[in-house]
């Protein structure tokens, strides 16, 4: 018989995939409960970001200049090769990418097809709709939280007399959207000078496709950015063609498809890893069962493990496909690793920082020699 499933509560509870999620909000939970009790600034930095008062927030400090003055450079190797970036996602970590971009710009090499993932989209799609490093660095550094941040209250205040019908997300994305808008005009994927691309999910078929000027040339690139990021239950679903899509770096974290699937092959591939420890590797439990919760700290490894083997078998896959593959890991993991996810999303204090990691890491990268 076909048709949609009817599950018991019995099913629903002891299903081996709500396991795994069971797992992911306990530790969500004590990752949150751990972060407030250690980091007073960061509870201030949630608050400012959901709930702003209007004259007792403090100055913004003004940005820092977070690139060198710009300085042509011999292209070296990349002479006359055909570029692609493929990034991970990563949240405010992916201002690197800017840093990226202006290192191939001194060396005039063009990239020719970005594939970008989660918060890569924000800082990606600018540079493929032909603006500038420096001209995006300005753009993305005068944002705040406010610009990206709209709290659903009245969805939160209905969402227990409705028990929970119709609530996917804590912040709503038309005011992403809108400032997404100021950063790239009224550009649609398929105008984009440069082929750029995201992966979204789509919550009522649960499977993901690559957002981009192939797939989906009239969708505007700010409705794009806004799909890349949302990211339930913070950030609600976005309703298109009569689905609900997400950020699809909740299955495919470092997206490698459209870049394999250029027309024209690149030569070159930079690959960033914003979200995972060096090397793709997995964090170290070793002693896990020693210590206490010790069901917890295998759940830790549960939630990665899919995530982290994928990216690995997508590295796997350019490496084998394309001559010369570089991996750059601009950001150290501990920055982004639990609630600093979302830190660096809120708080585009370090942006400046990453955007001149970035740099340097790819020009440290095109000057070594190509990976075996």
């Amino acid at each position: 018989m076909h048709g949609r499933v009817r599950w018991t509560p019995v099913d629903a509870a002891t299903d081996i995939f709500r396991v795994k999620q069971y797992f992911g909000v306990a530790l969500e939970l004590r990752e949150w409960a751990r972060t407030v009790r250690t980091d007073a600034g960061f509870v201030d930095l949630v608050r400012r970001a959901v709930l702003p008062l209007p004259g007792w927030e403090p100055p913004r400090a003004p940005a820092v200049a977070p690139l060198p003055a710009f300085r042509s450079r011999a292209p070296g190797r990349l002479a006359g090769k055909r570029v692609a970036v493929a990034s991970s996602g990563g949240s405010g970590a992916l201002a690197s990418l800017v840093g990226v971009a202006r290192a191939l710009e001194e060396t005039r090499t063009p990239v020719s097809c970005w594939s970008l993932c989660s918060g890569g989209a924000l800082f990606g799609f600018p540079l493929a709709a032909g603006r500038s490093a420096d001209e995006v660095a300005e753009l993305v550094l005068g944002l705040t939280a406010r610009d990206l941040v709209d709290v659903d209250w009245g969805g939160l205040a209905r969402a227990p007399m409705r028990v929970g019908r119709g609530f996917t997300g804590v912040v709503r994305g038309e005011r992403i959207e809108e400032t997404c808008r100021r950063l790239v005009g009224d550009l649609t994927l398929g105008d984009l000078p440069v082929p750029a691309y995201a992966p979204i999910w789509n919550v009522e078929e649960n499977r993901v496709e690559y957002l981009g000027p192939r797939t989906y040339p009239q969708v505007s690139v700010a409705k794009a950015i806004r799909m890349a990021l949302a990211l339930p239950p913070v950030f609600e679903p976005v309703a298109f063609g009569g689905y609900h899509w997400c950020d699809g770096g909740i299955v495919d974290i470092l997206p490698v498809h459209p870049v394999l699937d250029m027309e024209s092959p690149p030569d070159v591939v930079l690959a960033v890893n914003g979200f995972h420890p060096p090397s793709l590797r997995g964090e170290d439990a070793t002693g896990w069962d020693d210590q206490s919760l010790s069901i917890l700290q295998l759940a830790g490894q549960v939630r990665s493990s899919q995530h982290v083997q994928l990216a690995r078998e997508n590295l796997a896959r350019l490496r084998a496909a394309v001559p010369d593959v570089r991996l750059i890991e601009p950001v150290p993991y501990d920055v982004v690793r639990g609630t600093g996810f979302y830190r660096q999303f809120l708080d585009p204090t370090d942006w400046p920082m990453f955007i001149r990691a970035g740099y340097d890491a790819t020009r440290a990268a095109l000057r070594s020699r190509p990976e075996p």
